[in-house]
């Protein structure tokens, strides 16, 4: 008799650092079926853990079958567990579903472990791939008063440096340039409100009067860009 077990797809599992997901463990057996008992072993490699609260289950779509097993042990460190198989029979019937955490902490890159998945005396190979922490969508707003202060709004600093130039500068940087867009907060509808330069950093404003001649106006603006995701 001898045990086939696999990891399913995708193959390898791909995880951002601090997050949670679940991957998938087929297993069949040579010759006729084995009665439910057999323990299956989870091998994880450095900087992945089953979690305390994680779920195994047993899955298959066809059957209309999705419950838990129970855990038969987990190691401290979260980084071996076991469990009970269902009845296996000679070809692939459903799939056992794992929970599976990423460090926060850890670094982008591959992981596999050749014995990461075991079954009797079968042994296979279980990978995971840690990708680096995708860019969020953050937004800034408020507005600056026609002296340069903030006048509402968080996350920036405001300064006039002349007649009617202002810099705004973002409080934590975008990881690329924003969208910056900047309307009056005050006077004519004809006023003249003008994003001159944006940069990962910051963003030069320049106010006009109707006349289109230089004159501080007080305006209202939002920054819309990426950044990189709250540590």
């Amino acid at each position: 008799m001898a045990f086939h077990i696999t990891q399913g797809s995708p193959n390898p599992q791909v995880l951002e650092p601090g997050t949670n997901a679940s991957f998938a463990i087929e297993v069949y057996v040579d010759g006729d079926p084995v009665g439910p008992g057999e323990i299956i072993q989870v091998k994880l490699p450095e900087g992945l853990v089953f979690p305390p609260t994680g779920e195994i289950r047993f899955m298959n779509l066809d059957a209309g079958i999705n419950r838990p097993l129970p855990i038969e042990s987990r190691d401290p460190d979260g980084r071996l567990v076991r469990f009970k198989a269902e009845t296996i029979g000679n070809k692939p019937e459903g799939f056992y579903s794992v929970n599976v955490q990423a460090a926060a902490a850890a670094a982008p890159g591959d992981r596999t472990v050749p014995d990461g998945l075991s079954i009797g005396a079968t042994t296979s190979k279980l990978s995971f791939r840690i990708s680096a922490p995708q860019p969020v969508e953050k937004r800034v707003y408020g507005t600056v008063t026609a002296a340069g202060g903030v006048g509402a709004g968080s996350g920036f600093r405001s300064v006039r440096s002349a007649t009617s130039t202002y810099t705004i500068t973002f409080a934590k940087p975008f990881t690329s340039p924003p969208v910056v867009v900047a309307t009056a907060a005050q006077g004519s509808a004809t006023a003249i409100v003008t994003v001159a330069g944006v940069s990962l950093t910051s963003a030069v404003v320049y106010t006009a009067s109707t006349s289109g001649t230089y004159a501080p106006l007080p305006f209202h603006f939002i920054a819309m860009g990426p950044a990189a995701p709250a540590a």
